[in-house]
């Protein structure tokens, strides 16, 4: 029998016990814990995950609100809203390197264009110079001007890139092609075109997409992957060109708009305001969007059979306007017939513009800019070959809206501004006599009236109706040993700054002075020097453009009759003679005048304080007055002719202004002091000559208009003076 071995182990000592026990107490913490975990996401987050779940489950939808109407001071309707289907891209969702070759196009457009914008300096200062020196061009000197002059009209055309390799962008735009009936080309080029104007914002592809089109993108949307199909709100102008360049465009929110104040709330890919009334009114006119729940699948697909809620959403408020509907119709149409008066004269006028307003608190009664446009057109993406043909100074650039962006020398118009400046100095008195003999002379320079005409002995009034211009050459002279008078006063009543008018884009205009024209000049000298070209030289010209010669004489007597280096707009003008009708009150135009509900009740007024009040001697202003009224009515006057027999008294002022290397520019500013319906009118119409040829004529057949007093055909003629 085997001896039974015994089955000895060793004892544990204390040190493996104490790690057996930390061992399992860790494991004890770690189950606690877990368990903890479970019961904190069953027991007491339970119902909270379940929401969330059930949430996961719906998805929200935003229901783009619908702009509010914007209609005119008698409630007819200017824009509306319709619904359009539209198929877009996302940008984000395209291949990078189609990215990159938009970027790259963006980039080569803004080059050209700064190009283009550099000629238009060179050229303007070009003119100026020939100007300045009185001879006319040199051979080379008319050759190098009309290279520029190509230039500065239309930016070099830029190449449209091709699309990357590789096939998916080919693949996608061929199918998306064959439903839009667009070719892939085509396709491109729009989505080069908005990429590189607004890289964050969805490129419309078409718009008014018919039925079947829509419902097959959006049946088959993971055929089309970074295509958007949806129905939008466009703006509507049924009245298409009339006051095209006022109301402005409308479109997705931008980034560094997104930071600003007024934007605060508004969630990206909102469509905003982005220019004219339409960015100035828009926290009105953008409504409140609303938005629908549906649910989903696990997959994402929306189950249309199921819907959760709906919040409608809320149209934006209506914005009514003091514009006048028929006076804005009658305005246009009196500047075309404008225009053909010009013609008729042999003057190849093809632009203008006009302003009416309320003197007394600056209502807008018609602003318009000729040519216009179809409206419509800018309220669907347009390709670039249009918006070239929309801004070309060929064509007349007509989204440019010269009543308040446009700046020109005024002419004539301007005498009033000198008349009151060497009153209220002492440099002239209301009685004294100043000879004309049809010459002014300053230094080697000789200064005439227009066609040669003399007036003899003069006074301030007398002068103003017949429109001398040796009588405020003379004045301009005087001025010039006092200081910068004329300056001083025609910025008090609102050259040389904006006017306030609610409608953004306006420029500022400029009034010369020394200090202006003395600094100029010296910029101009230290760039003459850092670029080693002689100062007044076409080489210098080139390289430094700006201002050849300091202050002198000459300026102030240009600038006393409206010439020279001075810039206005036709609204600062309008502004100038509504605050001499004032009596010194600077009105601050505008043509927002309530906020509407949609039923036209109004909700808010808009009203816009006079800017300042500037203290004019009743003598001094009552003799100005006196020279404009006998301008209409006295048989020497310069628009007698035009204003025979209207039934009211009108107070007006011919201007014919020169500008280097055009025909000469007509202006006409009038005033009505009606007690209940006051107006102010200016018109200028480019390249149309004498003031009392084409501006004057139209200017009647608006206050014709606004008086109700039947309308006028033109006198097709020639003018004695100004």
């Amino acid at each position: 029998m085997k001896q039974r071995i015994e089955d000895r182990r060793p004892a544990i000592t204390p040190q493996l016990a104490l790690r057996v026990a930390m061992l399992g107490g860790f494991a004890f913490v770690l189950f606690a814990i877990v368990f903890f975990r479970l019961w904190f996401l069953q027991v007491l987050s339970g119902d909270a995950y379940v929401s969330q779940a059930r949430e996961n489950r719906v998805r929200k939808i935003k229901i783009e609100a619908p702009r509010g109407n914007i209609v005119d001071r008698n409630g007819d309707v200017l824009v509306a809203t319709r619904i359009a289907a539209v198929v877009q891209i996302i940008p984000s969702q395209l291949p990078e390197a189609e990215l990159k070759v938009a970027e790259d196009y963006r980039k080569a457009l803004s080059a050209a264009e700064r190009t283009r914008l550099s000629a238009e300096a060179r050229l303007r200062a070009f003119d100026q110079r020939l100007k300045q020196k009185d001879r006319k061009a040199t051979r080379r000197e008319r050759r190098d001007r009309r290279a520029l002059d190509r230039t500065a009209s239309k930016a070099p055309p830029v190449a449209l890139p091709p699309m990357p390799a590789g096939t998916e962008p080919r693949r996608l735009f061929r199918r998306l092609g064959r439903v839009l009936l667009m070719s892939p080309r085509a396709i491109h080029k729009r989505v080069m075109e908005g990429v590189a104007e607004a890289s964050y914002r969805n490129v419309t592809l078409k718009t008014d997409v018919p039925r079947g089109q829509f419902n097959y993108l959006r049946e088959n949307r993971e055929r089309f992957p970074g295509v958007e199909v949806e129905k939008l709100f466009l703006r509507n102008y049924p009245h298409k060109d009339l006051a095209a360049q006022l109301f402005g465009t409308v479109n997705e929110v931008g980034p560094e708009q997104l930071k600003l104040k007024r934007y605060r709330g508004v969630a990206q890919g909102t469509r905003v305001g982005q220019s004219g009334l339409e960015q100035e009114y828009d926290r009105y006119l953008r409504g409140t969007d609303g938005f629908t729940r549906v649910v989903v699948n696990a997959l994402g697909s929306r189950d249309d059979t199921r819907r959760v809620s709906r919040r409608d959403p809320i149209q934006g408020q209506q914005l009514k306007l003091s514009l006048d509907l028929g006076l804005q119709e009658a305005a246009d149409s009196a500047i075309r017939r404008g225009i053909g008066a010009a013609h008729a004269n042999g003057n190849p006028a093809k632009a203008g513009a006009y302003v009416a307003m309320n003197p007394r608190n600056g209502e807008i009664y018609a602003l318009g800019s000729y040519p216009s446009f179809d409206a419509n057109d800018l309220a669907k993406p347009i390709s670039q070959a249009r918006y070239d043909e929309l801004t070309s100074q060929a064509n007349g650039a007509p989204l440019f809206n010269r009543a308040i962006a446009a700046t020109y020398p005024t002419g004539s118009i301007f005498k009033p501004i000198t008349a009151i400046a060497s009153l209220e100095s002492g440099t002239v008195t209301p009685t004294q006599t100043i000879n004309d003999d049809g010459k002014f002379k300053l230094g080697p320079q000789t200064f005439q009236n227009a066609r040669g005409a003399s007036y003899g002995a003069l006074q301030m009034a007398r002068a103003l109706t017949v429109s001398s211009d040796v009588f405020f050459y003379t004045l301009g002279a005087w001025a010039n040993a006092r200081g910068p008078i004329i300056q001083r006063w025609a910025r008090r009543l609102g050259l040389d700054r904006r006017t306030g008018i609610d409608v953004p884009g306006e420029f500022g205009g400029l009034v010369p002075d020394r200090k202006w024209r003395d600094a100029g000049f010296e910029k101009y000298l230290r760039c003459t020097k850092r670029e080693h070209v002689t100062p007044q030289t076409t080489p210098a010209l080139f390289k430094c453009g700006g201002i050849e010669r300091p202050w002198s004489g000459g300026d102030n007597v240009n600038l006393a009759v409206g010439q020279g280096d001075l810039q206005a707009t036709p609204l600062q003008m309008a502004t100038v003679y509504s605050s001499l009708a004032n009596g010194g009150t600077v009105p601050r135009p505008h043509l927002g005048a309530a906020i509407e509900d949609g039923h036209g009740k109004v909700i808010q007024e808009i009203r816009k304080p006079a800017r300042r009040h500037v203290r004019i001697n009743q003598r001094y202003l009552d003799v100005v007055m006196q020279g404009l009224l006998g301008a209409t009515t006295d048989p020497k006057g310069t628009s007698s002719d035009v204003f025979k027999g209207f039934p009211l008294k009108v107070y007006g002022k011919t201007g014919t202004a020169e500008r280097p290397g055009q025909a000469d520019q007509s202006w006409y500013a009038a005033y009505v002091p009606h007690p209940t319906r006051p107006i102010v009118v200016v018109v200028t119409i480019e390249k149309g000559g004498f003031g009392a040829e084409s501006a004057a004529p139209a200017a009647r057949l608006i206050l014709s208009k606004w008086f109700d007093v039947g309308d006028r055909e033109f006198k097709v003629g020639t003018s004695q003076t100004r």
